[in-house]
């Protein structure tokens, strides 16, 4: 079993490198972690393999794209928003400013992949929130928090999934305050339905780190995309504002690995 998981970069144009894990058991063992999270996370991301294997079996046989009225061609990606306040009661940004994000990744995978997004909401959580999840670590150690318990206080505001759901579940978007580890957003690929985003990309007034484009890339590890070494690609790894932010732009081959995803509503 392998997934990617993926960490955007911070300003300064460094990153934490994507890494790519053979077995969450061997890291959770290797770490000493709690059983009951190893368990959890192993059996998130076997639902999720099963799932993503018969959302692939479904679009093989679906009717072709021809078929279908071109008005309902596009897949439909479901997408929630999750604004974390501080130890104080204070949100780390607004609704408001996160909308241009949503804007951009809708654009991005309208024009790259026909997928639209469906923003399901996008809600303040005003109880203040753990330092655990104000300022959550990155990759390795952002799934070895997981298996930890450490992010119970985000799972806890998660939408319940349906026990029979097959398609359609949302991905949550998770705003925090800081990313350790010289990040500015990390997903944990298909172990989690949830990405986290650094609450200073959606600060317009201060142009060395908002980025429009880092919320649709952890949108895309979220859907099994990996990096891209194309800086005009979407999953480009290094994206540094004001002057040297990645593009936005879809391969064929990702647009078919989008459409198999167990997030994605087939259209009909």
């Amino acid at each position: 079993m392998s997934a990617d998981v993926g960490a955007d970069v911070s300003p300064d144009g460094s990153a934490e490198p994507a890494f790519r894990w053979t077995s969450i058991a061997a890291v959770s063992a290797g770490a000493g972690t709690s059983l009951g999270g190893a368990a959890r996370v192993l059996g998130s991301t076997a639902r999720a393999l099963l799932l993503d294997a018969a959302a692939a079996a479904d679009t093989a046989l679906r009717r072709p794209a021809s078929a279908i009225p071109a008005n309902r061609r596009s897949f439909t990606l479901p997408v929630r928003v999750l604004i974390l306040s501080d130890e104080n009661g204070r949100p780390l940004t607004t609704p408001d400013a996160v909308a241009p994000s949503l804007e951009n990744a809708d654009r991005a995978l309208r024009t790259g992949a026909s997928v639209r997004l469906r923003i399901t909401g996008v809600d303040t959580i005003d109880e203040p929130a753990p330092a655990a999840a104000l300022d959550p670590r990155s990759n390795r150690r952002l799934l070895l928090d997981d298996i930890r318990g450490h992010t119970a206080f985000l799972r806890r505001h998660l939408a319940r999934r349906p026990a029979l759901s097959v398609v359609g579940d949302p991905v949550t978007v998770v705003v925090v305050r800081t990313i350790a580890g010289r990040t500015t957003g990390c997903s944990l690929g298909m172990s989690a339905d949830w990405v986290i985003c650094q609450a200073n990309l959606f600060d317009a007034s201060s142009p060395r780190t908002y980025d429009e484009t880092v919320l649709a890339h952890e949108l895309g590890h979220a859907l099994n995309l990996p990096h891209h070494h194309n800086r005009s690609n979407l999953m480009f790894p290094v994206s540094s504002p004001p002057d040297d932010v990645r593009g936005t732009a879809l391969h064929p081959w990702q647009r078919a690995v989008l459409h198999v995803n167990r997030h994605l509503v087939p259209p009909s």
